[in-house]
């Protein structure tokens, strides 16, 4: 993101604006925005960086140290004199200079008043750059409040603005997993982005392949322009911070606790002064390292080359240092995209690493690298040999519990054995009966048996996904609205005193797409698939993941030539990555919009085999199969094979049915039926009566139309089913229930999907720009907030009770109590009285000028 020229320039140009506040998360590139803005004016000021720092903030006055070397006064002056020896220097011809304060949390409280007060003299316009205003020493917080130093937030680029970027540094298209990766290995720094394409480009590991630049990367150490990287990044290192460096890099985050009582303080001061260490967000008292690509390359160094040194530092770092570096290792190679590796390295730790003795040091890295084992195996297709992963470790643990009695770590342990169970046998295998847990979903919702609201929140959206995929679509949505609202909470709270991790809600949201998928709520499944898409979750296998989702369900929504946009480049990828069940999956859609396109010869190439036959889709019966077949059925269909895809579409039916999944066997037949064989009917409306979905209603409702061939019940039942999201039933060509309709409800069914088509179009937005001009009449604090945030603020200003917020707004009073301890945070009052105190003063302020 962008920061407007014309919110800087207002800083810079009112008299009564003594500078600004430049906040945003690590990486987002705030120093660097600022500078390239003031580079663009036309008579730039005089800059003057200052940046605070651990040594500054022992000594008086040493972060203007350098500054107040340059003034000639006494061995000991005033105040008044540094004021205006400093004034003369940094006020040229009644010109203030601009001071880009860094660091502000680690500058001296004299310096920080020295330069409060210059600015509030028009000296100097201050521009402080921090994570957080809650950062600033109190003077300089004074000024904020006071409403003299305007806030300006710049917010990390996000997965689309990084793509566009990306694409335009490598000037041509470039796959969502290339582009994720390249943001997640450099932790959101542009500069070290366009470092990284540079090296990769010049060592092979980004290619163009049909047009598209790919990302095929599973080593970092074999390129010369990688290496180069490496020795910049770690350059200025003294042996101590080096040594740190390579433990964190081993044997990944630590307390900082024990790094005290190791006695490595000023190595981490060090660290964090060069921005290559940091304090972890939703992690209380952990420091890791900055980056991931940093991370990689040290750990690559020392594991090339054993240092006693560092060894005995992960003893002292790591309550269990074997299983540290096995779990560190294992997040590399997922990093870099290399399974096999990974599976080899599980599989050697797997043959001594779950002994019961073994689990009483420190059950959780452990529990981590049966977690790492399970997806490697489920990245190659192999999911089913998790169970045997899982049921080792649970059997040494089991054991452990045994011999040592109860102990909390332990009991936390065992139950995120059975969590990760239950999700490698629902996604190894079709779904099996006994995963349809009896009772109702308020039952499971008032569970308490969960030891931590991350255990229940994931346990529930595994339910979800299982029940959608049976006769419980209705009770599944039950649970995927309690879940997100859970979730919603959850975000409103203080992530610092919360131990629920990203993670576990990138986990929890992956999950509750499987079950809008197979609930048939695919316009409730596209919205969360963008927002996966967008990086809601820094984890470029899911933005990727969400790509490719919303790309398939734009297929469903029969808007092929999007779904062809998205699809592509990630079809190229896949060729790379080498995953042939995803790689089915997206041909079988770009087929049928090749099809649709008049591509004939290329669409044919792309159709899947028919699923269950050598060479056919030999993955779980599962939404993705299922897509696979529909759309390779549909292409077969626009080639002009409507009877083999009709054939098709009945054998995989019968599969539906065997397995039980009554949703996917009504959509199935519905399809049968839109390319024409009406002999199906009474199985579609058999089927769809054993939903008790939404979808399933619609079904039913679809077959009973059809089969009384009454146009107006017809096209009302194709509404609903375009309503949810399943505009391909409803799309004209070759489409048997448009046939039927009469001419007027052809036309009327044709409005309501153009419109909806417009609607849901993507707006023309200026992304790269913060424009803050909106918020000119309101008053200073409301900037710091959302706009739901600021409207509950400001009924509680008026005097409404939590509750009658809560009516007006719709929500649960929970809901209002975590708005309004966001709104006390982000303005740090402690109560309303204090809040209404802030509104009074800033519209004050506001009047004034």
């Amino acid at each position: 993101m962008r920061i407007s020229k014309s919110a800087l320039g207002r800083v810079l140009a009112d008299p009564h604006i003594a500078g600004s506040v430049v906040s945003g998360p690590v990486g987002s590139g705030r120093r660097a925005l600022v500078e390239a803005e003031l580079g663009r004016l036309a008579e730039p000021p005089q800059l003057i960086r200052v940046n605070g720092s651990n040594f500054g903030t022992k000594v008086p006055l040493g972060a203007l140290s350098f500054l107040l070397a340059q003034i000639n006064v006494g061995e000991h002056p005033t105040r008044h004199e540094m004021i205006r020896g400093l004034g003369r220097i940094l006020c040229t011809g009644q010109r203030p200079s601009i001071v880009m304060l860094g660091r502000p949390e680690l500058i001296d409280e004299q310096s920080s008043s020295l330069l409060a007060q210059l600015a509030t003299m028009g000296k100097i316009k201050l521009i402080v750059i921090c994570d957080h205003v809650q950062d600033l020493p109190g003077d300089l917080f004074a000024l904020y409040r006071s409403g003299r130093l305007e806030h300006l937030r710049v917010n990390r680029m996000g997965s689309t603005e990084t793509h566009a970027f990306v694409q335009q540094e490598l000037g041509g298209r470039v796959s969502a997993y290339g582009s994720a990766t390249l943001c997640y290995l450099a932790g959101g720094n542009r500069s070290l982005m366009l470092k990284l394409m540079r090296s990769w480009r010049e060592d092979g590991q980004l290619l163009q392949r049909n047009g598209t630049w790919v990302l095929k990367v599973n080593t970092l150490e074999a390129g010369p322009a990688v290496q180069s990287l490496h020795a910049a990044m770690t350059h200025g290192l003294d042996d101590g911070e080096r040594e740190l460096l390579g433990a964190l890099a081993l044997g990944g985050p630590v307390a900082l606790d024990r790094i005290h009582r190791s006695e490595l303080t000023s190595e981490l001061d060090g660290l964090l002064n060069r921005g290559q260490a940091n304090y972890l967000s939703g992690a209380v008292g952990k420091v890791g390292i900055s980056n991931p690509l940093l991370a990689l390359l040290v750990s690559a160094e020392y594991r090339n080359q054993a240092h006693a040194r560092v060894v005995e530092l992960l003893a002292k770092l790591h309550t269990d240092p074997e299983a540290a570096q096995v779990l560190a290792q294992l997040k590399s190679l997922n990093d870099l995209g290399d399974y096999e590796s990974q599976l080899k390295v599980a599989e050697d730790f797997q043959q001594e690493g779950y002994r019961a003795e073994r689990w009483t040091a420190d059950p959780r890295p452990r529990v981590g690298i049966v977690e790492m084992h399970v997806r490697a195996l489920a990245m190659l297709g192999q999911l089913s040999a998790g169970i045997q992963a899982i049921t080792m470790a649970r059997t040494g643990l089991d054991q452990a519990i045994r011999e040592s009695g109860p102990r909390e770590s332990l009991d936390i342990a065992f139950q995120e054995l059975e969590l990760l169970n239950r999700f490698a046998t629902l996604f190894s295998t079709d779904w099996p009966t006994e995963a349809c847990t009896a009772g109702s979903s308020q039952a499971l919702v008032s569970s308490s048996g969960w030891m931590s609201e991350s255990l229940h929140l994931r346990s529930l959206s595994l339910q979800a996904a299982s029940w959608a995929a049976h006769s419980r679509q209705a009770d599944a949505m039950k649970l995927v609205r309690y879940v997100d609202e859970e979730l919603r909470n959850i975000r409103f709270s203080s992530p610092a005193i919360s131990d629920f991790h990203s993670e576990d809600a990138a986990d929890i949201e992956f999950q509750l797409l499987q079950a809008e998928l197979l609930t048939g709520r695919w316009k409730l499944a596209s919205d969360r698939a963008q927002r996966v898409a967008d990086g809601q979750y820094i984890n470029p296998l899911l933005i990727s993941y969400g790509n490719i989702m919303r790309g398939i369900l734009l297929g469903l929504g029969n808007d092929y030539e999007a779904a062809l946009h998205l699809l592509e480049p990630s079809l190229h990828q896949m060729e790379v990555a080498g995953d042939p069940g995803t790689e089915a999956l997206i041909g079988s859609v770009i087929a049928y919009a090749l099809a649709c396109s008049g591509r004939r010869a290329e669409a044919s190439v792309l159709i899947c085999p028919q699923y269950g036959t050598p060479g056919g889709m030999q993955v779980p019966l599962s939404f993705y199969s299922w897509a696979a077949e529909i759309f390779s059925c549909l292409a077969l269909a626009e080639l002009g094979s409507a009877q083999a895809a009709r054939r098709r579409l009945a054998s995989f039916a019968q599969l539906a049915r065997d397995g039980q999944h009554a949703l996917l066997e009504a959509l199935t037949l519905g399809f049968i039926v839109r390319l024409g064989d009406r002999g199906v009917l009474p199985q579609l409306r058999s089927a769809a009566s054993r939903c008790e979905g939404v979808v399933g209603q619609n079904l039913e409702a679809l077959a009973d139309a059809a089969q009384a061939m009454d146009s107006s019940r017809l096209v009302s039942a194709l509404q609903d089913m375009v309503e949810t999201g399943h505009l391909l039933m409803a799309a004209p060509t070759r489409n048997q229930f448009v046939a039927a309709l009469e001419v007027k409800d052809q036309r009327k069914l044709s409005r309501m999907v153009n419109g909806l088509k417009r609607a849901s179009a993507p707006q023309i937005q200026r992304e790269n720009e913060l424009q803050l001009d909106d918020l000119e009449q309101q008053p200073v604090w409301m900037r710091e907030l959302t706009k739901r945030e600021a409207q509950i603020a400001k009924m509680a200003i008026a005097g409404k009770t939590n509750l009658e917020i809560a009516k007006f707004n719709g929500v649960s009073i929970r809901t209002v109590e975590g708005h309004l301890y966001q709104v006390y945070s982000k303005l740090q009052v402690r109560n309303r009285q204090e809040l209404t105190a802030l509104d009074r003063t800033s519209r004050r302020t506001a009047e004034l000028r």
